[in-house]
């Protein structure tokens, strides 16, 4: 019995024993982390690990930054340079807004394998980048770039970013954007470009944007849309390009952004001639929340909404050219139907009265064919979607395949075009039809009379 005891009162001490040594070894395992030193005039909190530093009057990354960092704060310092191996390889958070940064060494970045946010936002001297200054942030998911003067971004700068959705780029000086610029954000949702300079948006700028949902490029000086500029944002859902000089939109380009529900184009100087027919025509069918679009030329529709114009705004337009590279219309008309257009050339259609109806009547005024002029009485009544003009009503009415039946067609009897031909073309003195008829026998009687002449008067 007493054995017993002495081998219960061993166990005990062992035990308590092995749980001392635990602890012991726990303590000065984790003692170091808990005490890490932080860098000077910083403060540093556990759990995620937070270096904060912010507002120092910092000129340098500091030294001593913990290496399991999570999060580190330097914002509002006056910091100017980035260089290689400045951080740690656990830093999620990285925040240098407010700085002097003018300089950041390629491969700054590079140990920070899972960064997901990086803020280089309000940097007014960072006027250039080196092309690899974001190599290896293959898990960066933001990145804030906005308010830094920049002028121009290298071709690579976003390349293998393939996690970044959110990308801000607004309140720079940057004049154009590069080809494939942002061909490997294959994720970003989100892009903000407006309050740049930008004049163009070519055809492959924003190609690979695939999943892109909101896309401002407002407060620029684009004048300029490829009309196949937006091919690849099927998915965008919000686009603001008001404040720019926009006299037209490709109609095209606006068929490719499917997705679309909000969309901003006020406050540009819009065109409403037949250049505007592909927009207000997709504009017809687009069941979205849009801004006024208000015409400056021509001066008949300056002050009205692009949105709004009627069907017959259009009536002396050609029909849209597939192969125009801008988008727009085809300007070529066969010769007989400008000549019968400058003939009769229509009243202005804003003196004419109109009304809806349920029906619709489609006039192209592509005939190659003068029409017949049919006067309209009062008494005269029109089923048709608008209540039309005499001079309307004697516009030619053809169907678009004799209209490309007819196309290009050129007549040699046409003499001249337009404002070309003179004041009293129309006279029937100037018109063929009212001239003696030439044939073969009338030229030859006419030879034989004037030589017959000639020889009465040389040999008397």
């Amino acid at each position: 019995m007493q054995t017993r005891r002495t081998l219960r009162g061993s166990s005990a001490r062992n035990f308590k024993s092995g749980l001392s040594l635990w602890l012991i070894l726990w303590l000065v395992v984790m003692k170091p982390g808990g005490v890490a030193p932080c860098p000077r005039l910083c403060v540093c909190y556990p759990t995620p690990m937070t270096v904060s530093c912010q507002s120092q009057n910092l000129t340098i990354v500091p030294a001593g930054v913990p290496y399991d960092s999570q999060r580190v704060f330097l914002q509002n310092n006056r910091i100017t340079e980035l260089r290689a191996d400045s951080f740690g390889f656990e830093t999620q958070v990285l925040w240098l807004y407010g700085n002097n940064i003018t300089w950041i060494e390629a491969g700054a970045f590079s140990n920070l394998r899972v960064l997901e946010e990086l803020d280089l936002g309000d940097n007014p001297s960072l006027r250039h980048l080196e092309g690899g200054a974001f190599r290896g942030l293959e898990k960066l998911q933001s990145l804030h770039m906005h308010r830094c003067k920049l002028a121009t971004l290298p071709h690579d700068i976003f390349h293998k970013l393939y996690s970044l959705q959110f990308l801000y780029l607004q309140e720079n000086q940057l004049h154009f954007l590069q080809d494939d610029l942002f061909s490997d954000l294959v994720n970003l949702t989100h892009l903000f470009l407006h309050g740049n300079r930008i004049r163009a948006l070519s055809e492959n700028v924003f190609r690979g944007l695939v999943n892109l949902d909101r896309l401002l490029l407002h407060d620029n000086r684009i004048r300029q849309v490829n009309r196949r500029a937006f091919r690849d944002l099927g998915r965008l859902t919000i686009l603001y390009l008001f404040n720019n000089s926009l006299a037209e939109l490709p109609g095209q380009a606006m068929k490719d952004t499917q997705g679309i529900q909000f969309l901003r184009l006020n406050d540009n100087p819009w065109s409403c001639g037949c250049e505007a027919r592909a927009l207000w025509e997709w504009f017809r069918d687009a069941r979205i929340s849009s801004s006024e679009l208000m015409c400056t030329s021509p001066s008949q529709r300056r002050g009205q909404d692009l949105r709004f114009l009627r069907e017959l705004d259009f009536a002396l337009c050609p029909l849209p050219d597939p192969g125009s590279l801008a988008g727009s219309t085809t300007t070529t008309f066969s010769t007989k139907t400008r000549w019968w257009f400058s003939k009769h050339k229509p009243a202005s259609s804003s003196k004419a009265l109109y009304q809806k109806s349920s029906e619709s009547v489609k006039s192209f005024p592509f005939s190659a064919v003068k029409p017949q002029f049919v006067p309209k009485t009062p008494t005269e009544s029109l089923s048709s979607k608008y209540e039309l003009s005499e001079h309307e009503a004697a516009l030619p009415k053809v169907d678009p395949e004799e209209y490309w039946t007819n196309y290009g067609n050129e007549d040699s009897s046409i003499r001249c075009y337009e404002l070309e031909c003179p004041p009293n073309y129309d006279n029937p003195a100037f018109s063929s039809s009212s001239s003696l008829p030439i044939t073969p026998s009338f030229l030859h009687f006419l030879c034989l009379s004037m030589v017959t002449l000639s020889l009465h008067f040389i040999f008397g």
